[in-house]
């Protein structure tokens, strides 16, 4: 068969922070390639053909993706050609999924592919493949030469482990996986960040695209004492934990924590915890999920005083976003506070816009006050001033620019678009 691998955007432009779509260069690496061609289309970076010769469609999506991804699925079902989709908004909310697509993967994909493909060559092929609990991925290879002459962002993904132990109440992590976690072998990643940079010239920093990097201390100290000789540039995302711990080495109100059931963040002292990055010379990322109960509007200012007095790297001020199958959406709707019936598909929905209506602020305060956050830290006075901090932030100073400027660029290019 010829399999056509496709990743839709959220809106029209191409992005210019994309990285590789690892779940890509899982299902490629399971494939046999003796007996079957792969080509992958990046809406983020390319245009995706609507005419393509193929015998099998695959689509992945989140949730922001899904009114694209159904409208390509559309397109090729009509024509005749086989569609899957997969994915974390396939596996929230598998029922809608089905209406667009032939079969639906719920979960990680890795124990049904290859029996998928096999089934669908028969002509028996299943309506949904499930896999809730997590494979054993420890030996899991990541074909990427998928991504061959693609340009990708010079930050370059690689995954060590997959899910978290934390059940964040708006997470979508926490609704798929249930707390469930797993890990690569340790020597195997190190031997595929090895042959990433000996291969991809584009290559300058790996961002480890785990859930939770910190979700098995063992595990993970084992991969840090790995990566240190290898002197390299690395990224990671993480719950806040972490600095309880030297060795390994987001939202202020601790009313909001609990709400959230964001366990790993109460009764921190913030300042002692950016205190230790910062010893550390390591960039930090403060990432805020604004607009819970007990924000109101005076909470912007102060969330922009905190990260400018920290200057942050980069700071992410996303507002609160009920996603279909977490907790987070089903409380909402049940206290009538949802503003769209599906959000995700309907044409009045933009992109940064309230999908809900907050308790102690109106919708216009709070989409104002989103905004308001990304434009200020991001004006080309504040990240100037923020390099110049004597931390960490000057010290990887090419990095720090081309990441601000990348994501500045971003913030004008998709605010407000239609998805």
């Amino acid at each position: 068969m010829k399999i056509a691998f496709l990743r839709p955007n959220l809106g029209g432009q191409c992005s210019n922070d994309a990285i590789e779509p690892l779940g890509f260069a899982v299902l490629s690496g399971l494939t046999d390639r003796k007996k079957h061609e792969v080509v992958l289309f990046d809406e983020r970076i390319e245009d995706i053909p609507m005419d393509l010769e193929v015998d099998l469609v695959v689509i992945t999506t989140f949730t922001l993706t899904a009114k694209r991804a159904y409208t390509i699925a559309d397109n090729y079902r009509k024509k005749g050609i086989y569609v899957v989709i997969g994915g974390y908004h396939a596996s929230l909310i598998p029922e809608e999924v089905q209406e667009y697509a032939d079969t639906v993967f719920v979960g990680s994909a890795e124990g049904n592919w290859a029996r998928f493909l096999i089934e669908l060559e028969n002509g028996h092929p299943q309506k949904v493949y499930e896999e809730i609990k997590l494979p054993d991925i420890s030996e899991v290879v990541y074909d990427r030469s998928i991504f061959k002459d693609k340009r990708y962002s010079f930050v370059v993904p690689v995954q060590f482990g997959r899910g978290c132990m934390h059940q964040c109440e708006f997470c979508t992590i926490g609704s798929v996986h249930r707390g469930d976690y797993a890990h690569r072998r340790v020597e195997l990643v190190i031997e595929e960040i090895k042959e990433i940079f000996k291969t991809n010239k584009r290559a300058k920093v790996i961002y480890f695209v785990d859930d939770n990097i910190f979700a098995n201390k063992k595990k993970a100290l084992h991969l840090f004492n790995e990566l240190k000789k290898l002197k390299i540039k690395w990224a990671c995302q993480g719950s806040i934990d972490i600095a309880k711990d030297e060795d390994l080495v987001e939202n202020i109100n601790i009313m909001n924590i609990k709400k959230m059931n964001k366990k790993s963040n109460y009764d921190f002292d913030y300042e002692n915890i950016i205190r230790i990055f910062k010893k550390y010379k390591i960039l930090v990322h403060a990432s805020y999920v604004i607009g819970y109960d007990y924000d109101t509007k005076d909470y912007f200012q102060e969330i922009l005083d905190f990260s400018n007095k920290h200057k942050f790297f980069l700071a992410g001020f996303n507002p609160a976003l009920p996603i279909p199958g977490t907790p987070f959406y089903d409380r909402l709707k049940n206290e009538g506070r949802l503003l769209y019936d599906k959000w995700w598909l309907d044409d009045n929905f933009r992109y940064g816009k309230a999908a809900y209506t907050p308790h102690n602020m109106t919708v216009e305060e709070f989409e104002a006050g989103i905004l308001r956050c990304k434009v200020e830290y991001n004006t080309h006075k504040n990240i100037w001033s923020r390099l110049f901090d004597g931390a960490a932030n000057f010290r990887h100073a090419l990095i720090f620019l081309a990441v601000n400027y990348i994501n500045r660029k971003e913030i004008y290019n998709k605010k407000g678009i239609k998805l």
